[in-house]
């Protein structure tokens, strides 16, 4: 029902937790791996693996969905794990129930500022202390599922056939693959995906999420990431 776009850079310690997990899932699911590590890794419950002589960071993994022969697809990070067996199910349900050409499903996401900021200033979360919520808001696990404008690429869950909104002949967003998908899927279009309420408590974090090596620890993360949404969003 599901291919699983694994990804696997300097955390191989987690991927047979991963793995485990996922072939524990009470929906089938194929699972592919692009490996940016310098080692190789071998497990024969692995439907497909790529071993990249070089680091190619997070867009790569969606080359490998062109392979897929499933109604679904998911990208899946490294430094996480599904800790319900009916993740994936609850994934299905909640997209099929509210399902528009182009939409995806995750657990984490962010609504941009009017000015298509990724990140509130320091002003507006201070405005937030009294209750007033102004600029960029991000959401994870929520109370009710809620509208996004870009799921964060952890886990973003969305059909198959939803590919051919995606161009794939581009010149690589290595580090932004979330927002560039997020973009496509929804045609530039605001609010269109969902972060779900169906995966509280469904998540587990594991090692490696916040060392140097992440993404996210870059020194100029924050600007990078508002330019990205300026580029592949329109304003409201």
């Amino acid at each position: 029902m599901v291919t699983v776009l694994l990804l696997n850079y300097k955390r191989v310690e987690n991927i047979p937790i991963i793995i485990d997990a996922l072939k524990n899932q009470t929906v089938e699911c194929k699972i592919f791996l692009w490996n940016n590590a310098e080692e190789e890794f071998k497990d024969p419950r692995l439907d497909l693996v790529v071993h990249s002589s070089k680091n190619l960071k997070c867009w790569a993994r969606w080359s490998m969905a062109s392979y897929a022969d499933t109604p679904y697809v998911m990208s899946h990070d490294d430094d996480m794990v599904l800790s319900s067996p009916e993740s994936l199910q609850h994934l299905i349900d909640t997209l099929e129930n509210n399902y528009v050409p182009g939409r995806a499903i995750g657990f984490n996401g962010v609504n941009l500022g009017n000015d298509l900021s990724y990140y509130p200033s320091d002003r507006q979360k201070s405005i937030r202390k009294i209750g007033i919520t102004v600029g960029a808001k991000h959401h994870k696990f929520p109370k009710k599922n809620t509208r996004v404008d870009i799921l964060k690429g952890r886990l973003i869950f969305f059909k198959t056939a939803d590919l051919e909104r995606i161009p794939m002949h581009i010149e690589p967003e290595e580090d932004i693959d979330d927002i560039f998908i997020s973009s496509y899927l929804a045609q530039r279009n605001r609010k269109h995906h969902i972060v779900t309420s169906a995966l509280n408590n469904k998540v587990e974090e594991l090692s490696g999420g916040s060392e140097a090596m992440a993404l996210s620890q870059q020194s100029n993360w924050e600007n990078y990431r508002t330019q990205a949404a300026k580029k592949y969003f329109k304003n409201s």
